[in-house]
């Protein structure tokens, strides 16, 4: 037997033989997760080199892009709302940026796997998490750049920071968990079945018109259409964002409680779905 002292030494050094501690997470976990997170962080900053090296602003265009689009149509909407553009520019901006990132998700989710496929096969020790998350990564930076920009245009047009702003942090943290179950459920869905990314591109465009990111929400709520912002989970993940930033307040609890349950829901789903196929994947390339 080992002497109490030295199991006491052995514990500190992590080294203890049988069942670990409930409340110590183990060595091995904590260094796979952080090899995933270190491999998709140096993925995603190479993709992002790769798209934005020949061009002369670089990762500007990432807000560049958008914001153009928000004036365009900021320019025809605020007229057929009847508002002013400076009012309604930051709300369209907003939106923009942020269907921005759930559309980088969903169709980095499309090819993960398979843009990865040297990686899977020759390097089978990486866990196939690395490669939705690069997606999920890479999306991120754009989407902070533009939330960068979208805070700037706010602050111009006479918008005011609150501390309303305090809640972009879990907001951030929300689309962030968001994006990666999307992104992880569209990997899987999308290597199984090639066929399916059309039904995607489809299904995203319905969602974009569906989803008030041109137009106030008040416009389907009128027509007897609330029950596609209820069950539209996007609505309710811009709205933790829109409301501070745009109106300055914090948004209401209903949009954080089903923000809560919709990534609760398909968070689950997106993890279990790439554990449960990471040993057929390979066999699916």
């Amino acid at each position: 037997m080992v002497p109490v002292s030295g199991m006491e030494e052995r514990a500190k050094a992590g080294d203890v033989s049988g069942s670990p501690s409930p409340l110590r997470w183990p060595a091995h976990s904590r260094a796979a997760l952080q090899q995933t997170f270190a491999i998709a962080w140096q993925l995603a900053r190479l993709d992002l080199v790769r798209r934005y090296t020949a061009t002369m602003l670089g990762l500007a265009w990432a807000t560049l892009t958008p914001l153009g689009m928000g004036i365009v149509i900021g320019v025809v909407f605020s007229r057929l709302f009847g508002t002013s553009l400076e009012d309604f520019l930051p709300y369209l901006f907003c939106g923009l940026i942020l269907w921005g990132f759930f559309v980088a998700c969903i169709d980095g989710g499309a090819i993960a796997f398979l843009a990865a496929e040297g990686y899977i096969k020759q390097i089978p020790g990486v866990s196939l998490f690395t490669y939705p998350l690069r997606m999920v990564f890479a999306a991120l930076i754009a989407l902070l750049m533009g939330l960068i920009a979208v805070v700037v245009v706010a602050l111009v047009l006479g918008r005011a920071i609150t501390p309303a702003w305090l809640t972009l942090a879990p907001a951030l943290l929300a689309w962030a968990l968001f994006g990666f179950a999307v992104c992880c459920t569209s990997a899987v869905v999308n290597t199984v079945l090639r066929d399916f990314t059309y039904i995607q591109n489809v299904a995203v465009q319905a969602l974009f018109y569906a989803t008030p990111i041109m137009y106030p929400p008040t416009l389907l709520a009128d027509h007897g259409l609330a029950w596609m912002l209820t069950f539209n989970p996007v609505y309710h993940l811009i709205m933790l964002v829109r409301t501070p930033v745009v109106f300055g307040e914090i948004a209401p609890a209903p949009h954080w409680i089903a923000a809560g349950l919709m990534i609760g829901l398909l968070l689950p789903v997106g993890l279990l779905a790439v554990h449960a196929t990471r040993r057929r994947v390979v066999f699916w390339l």
